[in-house]
């Protein structure tokens, strides 16, 4: 059945995966490094607010949640597996054996994860989603240290397809249903929802800049976001519309990184866009190739 899907199955130039790869990785190092460690006792340690116990219940029979954080003494489990995960992280960097460290970064990831869900977002989700693309993706065949031990490959490299599609619509349906949950909102509705945000003292980083912007122009990006969330899988699908949409997609990302408060939401989701660029072409000037959508 699945044969007869050529757009999903089709091969994707290794370089891709390997961009993606190499995206996920340094967010994932910076996540660890300023997300994790400076807190890192009073959120994960034996006696901090996110210790083993913190949410048992999530951990209850009937509930598929699980974390290693459970099975690892608390007095040294969580250092030492955000060491692993740190380890794990610089391995998927450099390409080393990027289906085991890709792994291991997930398994820590959804461990972290699940002990204290009260610190993450959607932007923990979308990690987790991503550390399982590059890891069975076939990410390492260029650009890391499994590639050069393989120097003599000469010519295209193509790898599987099918985890880069599937992220693709994972995202695409992330965008959707963003955009109709915001769509049933009075306060996106009238676009004002964005002026109070850009406003806001926990919501923005930027408070201090926003009265500068007139209301209309808060409430045009609530319109223009909402617009291109619904719009998002339509017009990726369009050899017009393509690139278009990725640009505003890195522009909309980029911008909430600089002013909300969305944690590292923003920078995952950019490590993603990494898949749409023909490094390709740069690499091998020869090479001409599709988008992927």
């Amino acid at each position: 059945m699945l044969n007869r899907w050529h757009w999903l199955l089709r091969p994707v130039p290794a370089e891709r995966m390997a961009a993606l790869r190499i995206a996920v990785a340094v967010v994932a190092l910076l996540d660890i490094g300023i997300a994790c460690l400076p807190q890192f006792a009073a959120h994960f340690s034996e006696n901090g607010l996110g210790g083993p116990g913190a949410y048992s219940w999530r951990f209850r029979d009937g509930h598929y949640y699980w974390s290693l954080l459970r099975v690892l003494p608390a007095a040294w489990g969580p250092a030492a597996l955000l060491s692993v995960w740190a380890l794990a992280a610089l391995a998927l960097l450099v390409g080393y054996r990027p289906l085991a460290s890709g792994l291991v970064c997930w398994a820590c990831a959804i461990s972290f994860w699940n002990i204290n869900p009260g610190l993450c977002n959607g932007g923990d989700q979308i990690r987790n989603s991503l550390f399982l693309a590059v890891a069975i993706g076939r990410s390492g065949a260029v650009w890391g240290v499994e590639s050069v031990r393989r120097n003599g490959r000469v010519g295209r490299v193509l790898v599987p397809g099918w985890p880069a599609k599937v992220l693709l619509v994972q995202f695409a349906c992330m965008y959707v249903f963003s955009g109709v949950y915001k769509l049933l909102s009075p306060g996106w509705q009238t676009g004002y929802v964005m002026y109070f945000v850009n406003h806001d003292l926990e919501w923005c980083l930027t408070p201090n800049l926003s009265p500068y912007l007139p209301v209309f122009a808060h409430r045009l990006s609530s319109w223009v976001a909402v617009a291109w969330e619904l719009a998002f899988p339509l017009l990726i699908a369009f050899r017009r519309t393509h690139a278009l949409t990725l640009w505003m997609g890195v522009v909309f990302h980029v911008l909430t990184f600089f002013t909300l408060e969305v944690g590292h939401f923003a920078l995952y989701s950019l490590s993603f866009y990494a898949l749409f660029v023909p490094w390709e072409r740069w690499h091998r000037p020869a090479v001409t190739s599709e988008p992927l959508a």
